[in-house]
C-alpha cells in the first residue's frame, strides 16, 4: 500500500508539480500509519466467559471490535456508563462466535446483548433510553442467546 501511494507520488510530481507529489505522498503515508496505528489499538475488554453474566434488562454487553467506527463513538459517548460491558470480538473467540450467531454469520458489530434483547448498531441515546427504561433487574441472566453456527440458521 506504502508502494502504491509512492509511485502515485512519483507519476504526480513528473508532471511538473514536485512539490504537489512530495506533498501527497507524505500526507497520504502519514494518513496510512495513523489509521494501521488507531485499528489496532486494544480498548476496553471483558472476557466473554464474564460478560454472559451481566446481560441483564439494566445492563448490556456490547460486542465491538478496533477499528469499527460506529463503535468507536459508542464508547466514547458511553465510556463512563457502568451499566455497559465492552467484549472485544477480536479478542475472543467465543464472543466472536456469539456476535456471528447473533448476526446470521456476519461480524456485525457493535452489537449489544440488553436482556433478551439484541440491538445492532444502536446510538447511544437509544442505549441510555433502554437502560433507562429497564430499571434495576429483579435478578441477573446467567447466559447469553446460545451461539448457533451459520449453517444451524
Amino acid at each position: 500500500m506504502t508502494l502504491a501511494i509512492l509511485v502515485i507520488a512519483v507519476l504526480v510530481a513528473q508532471d511538473g508539480e514536485l512539490l504537489s507529489g512530495v506533498a501527497f505522498g507524505v500526507l497520504a503515508v502519514l494518513v496510512l500509519h495513523v489509521y494501521s496505528w488507531w485499528a489496532r489499538r486494544r480498548g476496553r475488554h471483558t472476557p466473554w466467559e464474564r460478560a454472559t453474566a451481566q446481560i441483564a434488562p439494566d445492563h448490556a454487553v456490547v460486542l465491538w471490535k478496533p477499528g469499527c467506527l460506529y463503535c468507536e463513538r459508542l464508547l466514547l459517548q458511553l465510556r463512563s456508563d457502568s451499566r455497559v460491558t465492552w467484549v472485544n470480538v477480536w479478542q475472543d473467540e467465543e464472543a466472536n462466535a456469539q456476535v456471528r450467531a447473533v448476526n446470521h454469520g456476519n461480524e456485525l458489530t457493535p452489537t449489544v446483548l440488553l436482556g433478551d434483547q439484541i440491538l445492532r448498531n444502536p446510538t447511544a441515546a437509544e442505549l441510555r433510553e433502554r437502560l433507562t427504561s429497564a430499571g434495576p433487574a429483579a435478578g441477573r441472566v446467567q447466559r447469553a442467546p446460545a451461539a448457533q453456527s451459520p449453517s444451524a440458521t
